[in-house]
């Protein structure tokens, strides 16, 4: 559903990210957000794609977590990320984002952030530069 607006939705999640979270905001400092927009809508739809194949979709996710460790991204910002997402979401879909669709979101993003933060939690930490 959120493929066909795509260009609006992660629009409105960034919009909502810097708001709830202005710790986040900075992460995206020098970033192309246009770029930032596109590499998000084609995540969320790999990740729906292979939400029938965990055994390869949570690896994947875990290396992603490792990945996020170099932007600096910290564990307090996935519950700030849920957020926006979910109310990205609302914006976007109205009344097509129903108590049922709400819910399989939250589970799959649930499954989803706590298998970056476990990958989050294994990366090596940035190199320091005195």
């Amino acid at each position: 559903m959120v493929a066909e607006r795509a260009d609006a939705f992660t629009a409105r999640f960034y919009d909502h990210l810097f708001v709830i979270d202005a710790s986040a905001a900075q992460l995206f400092t020098g970033v192309d957000m246009t770029v930032q927009q596109w590499k998000l809508a084609q995540t969320l739809g790999i990740v729906v794609q292979a939400l029938d194949d965990l055994d390869t979709l949570l690896p994947a996710v875990s290396a992603l977590g490792r990945r996020h460790t170099r932007y600096g991204v910290l564990h307090h910002h996935f519950d700030s990320v849920g957020a926006a997402l979910l109310q990205a979401f609302v914006d976007t879909l109205g009344q097509r984002f129903t108590p049922a669709v709400r819910a399989a979101w939250t589970r799959a993003y649930s499954l989803v952030a706590a298998e970056m933060q476990k990958g989050l939690g294994e990366a090596p930490p940035p190199l320091r530069i005195a």
